[in-house]
Order: structure tokens, then sequence, then C-alpha cells
């Protein structure tokens, strides 16, 4: 599974505490929208998480969201509107993340 990260910028302290927490709880989950004409994922969130789970050989779970859907019909409380295919277009400058399950 190949998982397209819209930005490669985190913090190394957060990275800590997520890898902490995710060896306790396991893998987690993500959502993120299935681009089949390019045969990745596109992650809507969770930078951190992924990176985490990466390093210490865990395998996200997918929560897939349709790509016509808004920020909003899957993130509450946020005020800027966007679309997952406007999220989507940015894949393209993407770093890449490879999971082998």
């Amino acid at each position: 599974m190949r998982i397209a990260l819209l930005h490669d910028h985190y913090d190394e302290k957060h990275l800590a505490d997520v890898k902490a927490e995710m060896k306790k709880l396991g893998a987690p989950t993500i959502k993120a929208v299935y681009l089949a004409g390019n045969d990745h994922y596109a992650a809507l969130e969770g930078t951190h998480r992924i990176l985490a789970a990466k390093d210490l050989g865990l395998v996200p779970i997918i929560d897939t969201i349709d790509y016509d859907k808004t920020k909003d019909d899957f993130v509450d409380g946020m005020q800027d509107d966007f679309t997952v295919a406007e999220i989507c277009d940015r894949a393209y400058q993407a770093k890449e993340v490879c999971f082998n399950d």
C-alpha cells in the first residue's frame, strides 16, 4: 500500500509522542482517498501517525473517503471549505510512504 502525504514537514517531539502512544494502541486509522489512476491513497490527515506507523512496522487502517466529498463531510469544526478533489490534486507533489502488507 502506498500513501501520499500532502506535506512532509513534521515535529520531531510530536512524532516521538505519537510513536509512544501507537506502541500501546497499535495501528492508526487514517482518512484517505484512493486514487485508482495512480494506485495509491492520498492522506487527508495524519502525517505523524503515518510516519510513526511506518517506523514501527505497522500498516495504517484506511477509512476511505469519497473523492467528491468536502472537508466538512469528514472533519468537524474546521472553517476552510475545500474538496477532497482539491486535496488530491496536490498529491502529485507529495512524499509517498510505502507499506508492504
